[in-house]
């Protein structure tokens, strides 16, 4: 993979990814997802990264899976394509695990065309701004394919199944004020406004208690899967380990001293 089709860096608490074949739109490659995978893996455990902010260069967001390139595949035999987009579907899947159990927050900055597979990304994230040029379409069923991307797990859990079936069955274009009355992102920023607006939410979270965001998180994100009595177990757990850090203390002591407090992530 050139090392130019996406762009990883740590500035600062702030983990920043872009997904960076403009000429493209962004669309995936193999490559570009193993390097997040990678990427997100890196920073997984080092308590200096506070947040991740991801976004594709140029105008648009991700225009999905590499749609031109599929093209190439239309002389192979149903059996050979199968097997094929099988495996490229699967690449996905470790990347997505990671974005799961990530303890930063991830915030999605979309501006221009967020299609397809890329969807799924975003409705993995933890926050999404979106620019009032984005455009959001589960794009699958106009090619006569499921979704892939985890789409039909996060989608549902973001916005509801029936308006992820609305998404998925239809494909139908979403604008950016639609998809924030679907819940799909928090909500629209003028595009000229979206850097800014983008970092100053980034920088919130980066003075944010980490170890408090981590398990909020966690206990958000996997709440679904457990009893009411199996989640309060875990929110008592996870209360006490908050209340054993520094951050608690400082938290405290600011709230009675009526000043802002001043988070050190331990």
């Amino acid at each position: 993979m050139a090392e130019q089709e996406i762009l990883t860096e740590i500035d600062g608490p702030i983990a920043r990814i872009t997904f960076n074949r403009p000429h493209a739109r962004n669309a995936l490659t193999a490559g570009m997802v193993e390097t997040m995978r990678e990427f997100l893996k890196q920073i997984e455990h080092d308590p200096s990264v506070r947040c991740v902010v991801m976004t594709g260069a140029g105008e648009h967001f991700m225009a999905g899976g590499d749609v031109a390139g599929f093209g190439r595949t239309l002389e192979a035999t149903p059996d050979e394509r199968r097997r094929d987009f099988e495996q490229r579907a699967r690449i996905a899947m470790p990347l997505f695990s990671v974005m799961e159990r990530l303890p930063q927050p991830i915030i999605a900055k979309v501006r221009g065309a967020c299609a397809g597979a890329s969807v799924g990304w975003v409705a993995a994230a933890d926050f999404v701004l979106a620019s009032d040029t984005a455009l959001f379409i589960v794009a699958h069923i106009h090619l006569g394919t499921s979704p892939d991307g985890a789409v039909t797990w996060h989608l549902p859990r973001s916005i509801g199944l029936r308006k992820a079936k609305e998404m998925a069955l239809l494909g139908d274009r979403l604008s950016a004020q639609q998809a924030v009355e679907f819940g799909l992102a928090n909500r629209v920023v003028p595009d000229a406004a979206l850097d800014a607006e983008t970092e100053k939410l980034a920088q919130r979270l980066a003075a944010a208690p980490s170890i408090a965001i981590a398990r909020t998180k966690r206990l958000l994100n996997e709440s679904a899967a457990r009893s009411l009595a199996e989640q309060m177990d875990l929110e008592t757990e996870y209360f006490g380990v908050c209340a054993a850090t520094d951050d608690f203390v400082e938290g405290i002591r600011a709230f009675n001293e009526k000043r802002k407090a001043v988070f050190n992530g331990r």
